[in-house]
C-alpha cells in the first residue's frame, strides 16, 4: 500500500556476519575463562612442571601466545588454554573472511535496490539528493570514506520508504476505509497503481514570487489596498492594537481608508494615488500581493490576482512569467517516467531562478519544503475493519487514553496559568486587552503565541506529568512488559489539580494491525499497536483531507468533540501545502479567521483589532472574544495547538521501559536507553570486527531484538520542538544483523541516538 515492500531491505542483512561475531564472542570468552584457570594453575607451588617448560608456558599465556608443546603433554589446565586460543582465532579469522564476503553483498543489493526504488522518491530532494541520485552505479567502486558516506545517505532513504509510513506522494498515498459490521475482520483489496494525483506548487514558491512581484514599483495601480488588520479608526484617529500609537487621520484620509476594502485597485481611485501611497507608508494601509493563509493551492490564487489585473505593462511583464509556472504541476502529474518529471522540477525551478529565486534549505528542518511542486497521490484499498475489531481500542486502550485526555486538560491549565499571568500584568481595559497588543505583550514576555510560545508552555508541564509516570513504572523497569492498570492511567486526575473538559480531547490514532495474514486476523491471531495519539484536527493535514470521500460526514464528526477555535497566525498550522490546516473548509461554522494575513473571502472572519483576550471568570481561561458584540470565539489553550507540546506521547526511562500494554493493545514500544560509551572501546573505523563485536554485546546484555527503531530522546525532542524540528529527531530503521546499518547506528549524532524501541512482531 506505502512505501516499497520491507523486503527490500532483506538482501542488505549480513546474518552470517553477526552469527560469526556471536560466535567469537563465545570463543573469546571462553579463552578469558580457561587462560584465568591456567594462570592459576602456573601460579601453584608443585605444579610438576620443570622450571624451563614453566617458564615458557607462562610467557606464553600471559602474552596470549600460542603454545608450542603437544597438548596431551601438557597439564589439563594449560592443554585447555591452547584449544581455547586456537578456536578464538580461527573464530576471529572466519568474522573476517564474512566481513569481507557479505558486505561485498550487501553493498550490491544496496545498490540495486537504490535503483530500483529510489529515483522517483529522490526526485523530490534536494540537491544533495539529486547528486545522491546521479551518483548510484552498478559497480562496487573501492570503499573509501566518500563510498561508505554515500552508502549510508542511500540506506537512510531506503530505510524511509521500506520500513516506514510518510504520507509523501506514491510513497505514501493516502487511503480512506470503512467501519462495517458485515465485515468478518479486515477487507482489503488495493487497486493497482495509483488512483488519483494532485500536484501542486508549494506555498513558498508563491511567497517568493510575490516578493518579487512587491519589489515592482509598476504593479501600484492594480493593487488592492486594505485597512491595517491590527489597527482601527478611533474618532479622528487609526490607533494600532498593539502598541496603542495613533495616528490622526484627516477627512480626506478617511474617505479614502473608507474605500479601500481590499476589494478596489488602486486604479480605480487615481485622484488619491499619492494619499494612499502615504498612508501605506505609515502602515495604515496594507497594499501588496498577498499569499493566502492555510491554502494549499496559493500559487493559484496568485495567478489568478495577475490575471484580473487591467491590461498594461505590469500584467503583461508578469502574467506569462506567473502562468508558465503555474502550469508546470499539471505536466507534472501527468507524466510517469521519472526522467520527465524531473526535468519538470528543473523547469520550475530554473525559471524561479531567473527571478533570482533560489530555496537553499538553511537547516535540517522537518515541515519545510524545498521542491517547488508538492504531489499528493490516493490509492483506492477498499479498506473496511470489522466494529468489533475496532471497538478494542475504544475498549483495551481506553486507560491510556484517558491518560492522555487527562494530560491534555492538565496541559491547557497550565498553559491558560501562564497566559492569565500575562493578560494581568498587561494594561487593559475592564479586564480586556487587544489581540494584537496581547500578542506583543507575550512577545515581550519571550512567549511569542505566533510562533513556539504555546508549544513551550505546554511541553513545561508535561515534563511533570513524565516524571510522576517514571517514577510510578519504576519498579517495573526491568521488565520486557508491563500490564498498565487503570490506576496507572488515571495518575495525572489523580495526582493534579486542574479543571477538567472534554473539547478537543478526544485523540485521533496512528494503530498498526499487525498479523501473519488476513485469515490469522479472523483466528485472532493479531497485535495492536498503537503508535501514536493526535488531536483529532491532524486528520486535517491537507495530505491527508484532500481525498476524503466524505468531507460532510468527517466534518460533523469532529464538530462533535471540538468547540468553537481561531487562527491567530500560529505558524505551525501553515508549514507547507502538504501540511496546511483545512480547519475552515471541515469546521467553517466553529472557527474564526482572526490573523493579520489575507484569509479565504468565505471563511468566518474577524480582524484582528476586532478582537479582545479576557479571562473567563468561572474557569479562569484565557479566551478571546468580539470586542464589539463580545461573543466568545474560543480559547488559547483548550484548543488544537496544545497537543504539540507533549507529542510524541511517549515516556522514556534509563536504562530502559518496558512495553507498555492496554490488554490487547500495545500502547507503546518496548524502549532503551543507550549512550555511545556502551560500545566500549575498539578500532570502529573502515570495515570493523569491533563495531560487530560491540553491538552484538549490546544485544546480548541489553536483550535487544535485531530489528529497532533509532529515536531521539525527549531532550533532544524538546530541543527541536515545533518551530523547525529538525529531520534528525524522526525515528530510524536500523537492522542490527546489517553491517551497512551498524554504521549508521554508530554514527547518528550523539545527542541524537539514544533511545532504541523494537519493532513489534505479530503473535
Amino acid at each position: 500500500m506505502a512505501g516499497v515492500p520491507f523486503d527490500a531491505l532483506d538482501g542488505i542483512a549480513t546474518t552470517s556476519i553477526a552469527a560469526a561475531a556471536r560466535e567469537l564472542i563465545l570463543t573469546e570468552d571462553n579463552l578469558e575463562r580457561t587462560k584465568k584457570t591456567a594462570i592459576d594453575f602456573l601460579g601453584r607451588r608443585g605444579n610438576g612442571l620443570a622450571p624451563e617448560i614453566f617458564r615458557e608456558l607462562r610467557r606464553a599465556v600471559r602474552n596470549n601466545r600460542p603454545l608450542k608443546m603437544e597438548s596431551n603433554a601438557l597439564p589439563l589446565e594449560v592443554s585447555d588454554y591452547g584449544r581455547a586460543l586456537v578456536a578464538a582465532e580461527h573464530a576471529r579469522q572466519r568474522l573476517g573472511e564474512l566481513l569481507a564476503r557479505d558486505l561485498e553483498k550487501s553493498r550490491l543489493a544496496l545498490l540495486a535496490a537504490s535503483r530500483q526504488f529510489l529515483p522517483p522518491y529522490l526526485i523530490f530532494g534536494a540537491g544533495g539528493a539529486q547528486q545522491l541520485l546521479a551518483s548510484i552505479e552498478t559497480d562496487l567502486s573501492p570503499r573509501n570514506k566518500r563510498a561508505r558516506e554515500r552508502e549510508r545517505h542511500l540506506l537512510l532513504y531506503l530505510q524511509r520508504v521500506a520500513a516506514k509510513n510518510d504520507t509523501f506522494g506514491q510513497f505514501g498515498p493516502s487511503s480512506w476505509g470503512r467501519i462495517d459490521p458485515a465485515v468478518a475482520g479486515v477487507q482489503f483489496d488495493p487497486a493497482p497503481g495509483i488512483t488519483e494525483r494532485e500536484a501542486f506548487l508549494e506555498r513558498w514558491t508563491a511567497h517568493a514570487v510575490a516578493a518579487a512581484i512587491n519589489s515592482d514599483p509598476e504593479i501600484f495601480p492594480n493593487l488592492r489596498p486594505r485597512p491595517n488588520p491590527i489597527g482601527l479608526m478611533i474618532g479622528d484617529k487609526f490607533v494600532f492594537t498593539d502598541t496603542g500609537k495613533a495616528h490622526p487621520i484627516s477627512a480626506l484620509e478617511a474617505a479614502v481608508l473608507a474605500r479601500c476594502d481590499g476589494n478596489t485597485p488602486v486604479h480605480s481611485l487615481p485622484e488619491s494615488g499619492d494619499l494612499i501611497r502615504d498612508l501605506v507608508a505609515r502602515k495604515i494601509l496594507v497594499a501588496a500581493i498577498e499569499v493566502p493563509a492555510l491554502d494549499p493551492f496559493a500559487f493559484e490564487v496568485l495567478h489568478s490576482d495577475i490575471a484580473n489585473w487591467r491590461a498594461g505593462a505590469a500584467r503583461e511583464r508578469w502574467l506569462p512569467i506567473v502562468r508558465s509556472l503555474a502550469e508546470l504541476p499539471r505536466k507534472f502529474a501527468a507524466l510517469a517516467k521519472t526522467e520527465e518529471r524531473q526535468q519538470i522540477l528543473k523547469d520550475a525551478n530554473e525559471r524561479l531562478g531567473k527571478l533570482g529565486i533560489s530555496r537553499i534549505p538553511g537547516q535540517r528542518s522537518l515541515y519545510s519544503a524545498i521542491n517547488p511542486i508538492a504531489e499528493e497521490c490516493f490509492r483506492k484499498t477498499d479498506f473496511a475493519i470489522s466494529q468489533e475489531l475496532i471497538n478494542e481500542i475504544a475498549t483495551d486502550a481506553e486507560p491510556w487514553i484517558d491518560f492522555w485526555r487527562d494530560s491534555y486538560a492538565f496541559v491547557a491549565s497550565r498553559v491558560s496559568a501562564g497566559l492569565r499571568t500575562i493578560l494581568q500584568k498587561a494594561p487593559g481595559k475592564d479586564g480586556a486587552l487587544p489581540l494584537a497588543a496581547f500578542l506583543h505583550a507575550c512577545e515581550m514576555g519571550e512567549v511569542p503565541l505566533t510562533g513556539p510560545g504555546l508549544v513551550g508552555m505546554a511541553r513545561v508541564a508535561f515534563e511533570e506529568i513524565k516524571a510522576a509516570f517514571r517514577e510510578r513504572l519504576r519498579p517495573h523497569a526491568a521488565r520486557a512488559e508491563y500490564e498498565l492498570s487503570v490506576e496507572d492511567c488515571h495518575l495525572v486526575r489523580r495526582n493534579f489539580d486542574y479543571p477538567k473538559f472534554d473539547e478537543f480531547t478526544y485523540p485521533s490514532a496512528d494503530l498498526q494491525l499487525a498479523a501473519p495474514s488476513f485469515e490469522a486476523i479472523n483466528r485472532g491471531d493479531y497485535q495492536w499497536i498503537l503508535g501514536e495519539l493526535h488531536p483529532p484536527v491532524a486528520i486535517l493535514h491537507h495530505c491527508m483531507y484532500w481525498s476524503c470521500p466524505d468531507k460532510p460526514g468527517l466534518s460533523r464528526a469532529l464538530s462533535r468533540v471540538a468547540a468553537k477555535a481561531f487562527h491567530f497566525g500560529f505558524f505551525a498550522a501553515d508549514f507547507t501545502a502538504h501540511t496546511a490546516i483545512r480547519v475552515f473548509d471541515a469546521m467553517r461554522e466553529l472557527t474564526t479567521f482572526v490573523a493579520p494575513q489575507r484569509a479565504n473571502p468565505s471563511w468566518r472572519r474577524l480582524w484582528p483589532a476586532e478582537a479582545e483576550v479576557y479571562i473567563e471568570q468561572a474557569s479562569g481561561d484565557v479566551r478571546l472574544r468580539h470586542a464589539t458584540t463580545r461573543e466568545d470565539l474560543g480559547s488559547f489553550a483548550r484548543n488544537w495547538v496544545i497537543p504539540l507540546g507533549f507529542h510524541p506521547f511517549q515516556f522514556g526511562m534509563s536504562p530502559s521501559m518496558p512495553r507498555l500494554r492496554c490488554g490487547k493493545i500495545i500502547v507503546q514500544r518496548r524502549a532503551w536507553t543507550v549512550s555511545a560509551s556502551e560500545l566500549g572501546s575498539g578500532d570502529f573505523s573502515g570495515v570493523s570486527r569491533d563495531l560487530v563485536k560491540a553491538v552484538e554485546k549490546l544485544r546480548s546484555a541489553r536483550d535487544w531484538p535485531r530489528f529497532v527503531y533509532i529515536r531521539p530522546t525527549e531532550q533532544a525532542l524538546r530541543r527541536s520542538g515545533a518551530e523547525g524540528r529538525d529531520k534528525d529527531t524522526k525515528p530510524v530503521f536500523i537492522d542490527l544483523e546489517s553491517y551497512l546499518f551498524l554504521e549508521i547506528f554508530h554514527r547518528l549524532p550523539l545527542p541524537i541516538r539514544r533511545e532504541a524501541s523494537a519493532k513489534p512482531q505479530p503473535r
